[in-house]
Formats: structure tokens, sequence, C-alpha cells
């Protein structure tokens, strides 16, 4: 056979499905195919792999060359090589679209691995630096709480756990205070008298607030407790008893990080200070030595202030 025979699937196809009583939906259905397929091959949309030709030309009861090429030998032995330019023609096609899809994910891949190569490496300058130096963020003191059994404040102000009194709005660390109550584990803040003069009605609203949330008036009642005292704060500051195994599971690096500077003590305890005014950002670690002597100082303080 001269030259390169034409290729007529759809048009065969078409008449095919035209002369038959059988359903589009019953032909897709013998053939493995979804009827949507079957209306793509008919409109030419897109073409049969050989496998589905051949389904195809069982199902129709019609030759492989007819249904591709509309030649009808009968009993004469077939030329395929048509059907095999076909063919090779579809797996180039194939590769064709598989080598530009390859080269598309490739291209996305290095932009995406660019990007996160540089994001690592400024979140890592900027933790280096602020680790080295002693301090940590806001975010990884809510981690520290958030697996603190037993933890002691002194707060100058209380706007990490309520924020506007006059709405009753929660604070940043509010909701990690309920579920550490919830779960049994201990509060005591110790709060100056100089800083605030009215703290009963802060701690009222506080416990409010907290009530609602936990719908148990017990957890604040017994597992939260308030003190006032004389002694000047200058600075609040908080102390952690933490439970070390739960906090390394859910924040191994930070953990790491902490027992690595010797910043968690045998015993498990952490302590910070935090910034002399509410536009700082970061929490000044305490050494061991430090964290002692600030954990005898509170509980001192503690004895003798006034409960509220």
């Amino acid at each position: 056979m001269g030259g390169t025979a034409e290729v007529k699937i759809e048009e065969k196809l078409a008449e095919l499905l035209a002369v038959t009583d059988r359903s589009n939906a019953e032909i897709a259905d013998e053939v493995g195919i979804s009827p949507s397929s079957l209306t793509h091959y008919r409109l030419g949309q897109s073409r049969p792999s050989l496998d589905n030709l051949i389904k195809l030309s069982d199902v129709f009861g019609v030759s492989l060359d007819y249904l591709v090429f509309g030649n009808d030998h009968g009993g004469e032995e077939m030329n395929v090589d048509p059907i095999i330019r076909y063919v090779d023609h579809s797996l180039q096609d194939i590769q064709v679209r598989t080598a530009e899809h390859t080269s598309l994910v490739a291209r996305v891949g290095q932009h995406i691995s660019k990007n996160l190569d540089n994001e690592i490496d400024e979140f890592l300058s900027q933790s280096s630096q602020h680790h080295h130096s002693g301090a940590i963020s806001d975010t990884e003191t809510l981690s520290l709480e958030q697996h603190s059994q037993r933890t002691k404040l002194a707060l100058r102000n209380f706007d990490y756990n309520l924020l506007d009194t006059t709405c009753d709005t929660p604070g940043r660390f509010f909701m990690t205070v309920a579920n550490n109550l919830s779960q049994g584990r201990k509060y005591q803040y110790l709060l100056p008298k100089d800083a605030n003069d009215d703290w009963s009605s802060t701690i009222q609203d506080f416990k409010l607030l907290l009530k609602e949330q936990t719908s148990k008036n017990v957890v604040a009642r017994s597992n939260c407790s308030f003190r006032v005292t004389d002694a000047p704060i200058v600075v609040g500051f908080g102390l952690y008893q933490l439970r070390e195994r739960e906090f390394k599971k859910n924040n191994e690096m930070l953990y790491d990080f902490l027992t690595e500077q010797d910043y968690i003590d045998p015993t498990g305890r952490f302590g910070y200070v935090g910034p002399p005014s509410m536009s700082g950002r970061r929490d000044a670690i305490m050494d061991n030595q430090y964290l002692s002597s600030a954990w005898e100082t509170f509980d001192r303080l503690w004895e003798d202030a006034e409960p509220l």
C-alpha cells in the first residue's frame, strides 16, 4: 500500500454507532470505558489506545483495519503497516506529552525548592540569632506553656489572658490556660498591687470567661489561684514545670535546642522573663541558676501574698 493511509476512526465509529441497536452506554460498558470517552473518540477529541481499538472492533464485529482506515479486506491478509504507523504515532504523541509534563514538573519543583530553601535559610538565621541571644518568641513560649504541668506566673498586666475586660475578649494565651486547667494542671498567678488597683474585678472577669469556656466552675476554683503581693515586680516572668516527654514529641526542634543549651533544668523546669513593654516580641530565657532563684522567690512571695 503506497503513501500514508488516512485514519478514519471518528467516521467509522460514528457510522457503526448509528446502525447498532445498542446504546452508547452499553457499547462503552462492553469495551470497559466511560460513555464520555466513547463520545470523545467519535468526535475526534481523543483517540483510543490499541487495546481499546481491538475491543471496539470485536464489539462491532469488524476488522481493525476497517475501524481505523475504513478498509475491508474480507478474507485477504491484512496489511498491518498502517496500524503499526498509527500505534507509533500515538506512542510518539504520548511520549511528547509525557516529556512536556515531566519538564513542567521539574521547573515547578526547582522553583518551589529554591523558594523553600530561601525560607528555611531565613528562618534558621533568625531562629539561630534569637536563640543565641537567649530569647524565644511568644509562639515558642505558648508552645512551652501548652506542655506545662504546673505554671507559676508573675504578671504586671493580664493582657495575654484577658485582652479587654469591657467586652470579655480572651487574650492569646487564654485557650491554652483553659485547656491546661481542664486537664487538671495547676496555675498560680502572682500579681503586684502597684500595677493594678482593681485586680479583683479583672480576675472576676477572667474567671467568668474561663467558666464559660470550660463549663466547670470547679476548674477555675481549684486548679487556678490568684494572689496579690506588695513586693515590687518590675517585669513579669513565667515558670513552667514541663511534661518533657509530651513536649519533645510535639515540638522536638525547640525541645532539643533548650535541652542542648541547658535551659531546662534536671527536674524539667523552665523559666523566662517577659519584655518590659507590650511592644516587645521576645522573652528572655532564664539560665538554671536564675531559674532556681526565681522559683524560690516566687514561692516565698506567694506565701506572703493576699489571696483573691
